[in-house]
């Protein structure tokens, strides 16, 4: 082109002289337009230019694409190997100019690379072979959102992708490359960083009346557990509070309802200003919840074991020692109500569902002693769900919007640190199932 040997398609700087012979052609054809009827020498002179430059610019493209279909630069097996294989690669991707790709999605993206769980443990496979094919196959991308391309492209990267074989070049940050796929024994959650906080003259129970009052006064919704935590709260701190004066606290003999009333019961309790009597209330109400959530345990236990309730505890004396803490400690909640069409949140039954069947440290025999265990501590769970819902926002929030339930699983399975989760969420936002495949 223009004098020059003939390009490669692994040229560092294929498509600069490229790009300044279209803007030569531009600026030739711009002279153009502006030359006189008078100036004939110089139209011609330009013309004969501009004709130049498109035959040496449709020449270097044919060049091009010949050599692409004779040898494309990255195969599907090789952009795994060396990048898709590991946790959280960003990647920038350039296409080649005249490739489809880039006529689509521009002359470059930056994102990460996604695998289905099939195509995973495909290429998994493929790349520990001695003789590695190279196949020109899609590659599908989560593109980064300062990237600046319209939701429509962003999802067709999503779930459709691009040909492989219109790589150019691709750019990424010199950083460790750490793998957690098919990795066995325990996993810490990557990035987390551990804030000490002085909860000194810190009340949780007030913190989060705050809470609450701000979700509802941002629009947000409450679950029927967050309400009735509210309405307790508030007989406590604000018991003048207006939105007090619209809600049925008494139940027909003026009692106030023990969901209600447990939780000015614990706000008391906290700040040390609770009576004899309130104390011989408090643990009443507590004695009940505790039999509910017994009785709850012992269903769980009869659908996923052989065991009777008593045999379990005396031969799972840890294990149970962990239930008997859930059984206090646990509260409903509510794990993400911001741009949620319905708050996404978990009951006790949840938990039990999810932790009895799937958690290393609560790992039981039984009808689903083959399902495959969470490889993260108890309190990394609810991270690790709460990390899940957030990937899936604009799928959840589609399905529940249509008054349906939210599902994944299998090849769909949604892919972090090295596992595949499968979800069910209902159709109300009660989370009913979470797991590793």
């Amino acid at each position: 082109m223009f004098g020059m040997k003939q390009p490669s398609i692994n040229d560092q700087s294929l498509y600069m002289i490229h790009d300044i012979a279209e803007q030569q052609l531009l600026s030739f054809e711009a002279r153009l337009s502006k030359c006189t009827s008078e100036e004939t020498e110089l139209k011609k002179q330009i013309l004969i230019q501009i004709e130049n430059h498109k035959k040496q610019l449709i020449d270097f493209e044919n060049d091009i694409e010949h050599q692409r279909k004779e040898k494309f630069q990255f195969s599907i097996e090789e952009l795994y190997s060396m990048y898709g294989q590991f946790e959280n690669i960003s990647l920038t991707i350039e296409f080649h100019k005249f490739s489809d790709s880039a006529k689509m999605f521009g002359r470059s993206i930056r994102g990460i690379i996604l695998y289905k769980k099939d195509e995973r443990e495909q290429l998994e496979s493929l790349i520990k072979k001695s003789e590695i094919p190279r196949t020109n196959g899609n590659i599908k991308m989560e593109i980064s959102s300062d990237v600046d391309l319209s939701d429509n492209l962003k999802k067709e990267l999503k779930n459709s992708g691009f040909i492989s074989g219109d790589i150019y070049e691709i750019l990424t940050v010199n950083l460790p490359l750490l793998k957690s796929y098919g990795e066995i024994g325990n996993k810490e959650i990557p990035n987390t960083l551990e804030i000490k906080f002085d909860s000194t003259n810190f009340d949780p129970f007030f913190a989060f009346q705050s809470m609450f009052l701000q979700r509802l006064k941002s629009g947000g919704t409450l679950i029927e557990y967050e309400r009735k935590q509210l309405l307790g709260y508030l007989c406590y701190y604000n018991p003048d509070s207006e939105m007090l004066l619209k809600e049925i606290l008494y139940d027909s003999e003026g009692q106030k309802f023990n969901d209600i009333r447990i939780h000015e019961l614990e706000a008391k309790l906290f700040n040390v200003d609770i009576l004899a009597e309130e104390i011989l209330e408090y643990c009443e109400i507590k004695a009940y919840q505790k039999s509910n959530r017994i009785e709850l345990i012992k269903k769980e236990i009869k659908r996923s074991t052989n065991k009777k309730f008593e045999v379990f505890e005396a031969e799972y004396p840890i294990l149970f020692k962990e239930l008997q803490n859930s059984i206090s400690d646990f509260k409903e909640e509510s794990l993400l109500t911001f741009g949620t069409f319905k708050p996404l949140f978990w009951t006790y039954e949840s938990f039990l569902h999810i932790y009895l069947r799937h958690c290393v440290e609560l790992k039981i025999e039984g009808h689903f002693e083959e399902k495959t265990n969470f490889q993260y501590s108890m309190k990394d769970i609810r991270r690790i769900l709460k990390i899940g819902i957030e990937n899936l926002l604009p799928q959840i929030n589609e399905r529940l919007s249509e008054g349906k339930d939210f599902r994944i699983s299998g090849n769909r399975a949604l892919y972090f640190n090295g596992n595949y989760y499968s979800l069910h969420i209902l159709n109300d936002g009660r989370i009913t199932a979470f797991h590793p495949n």
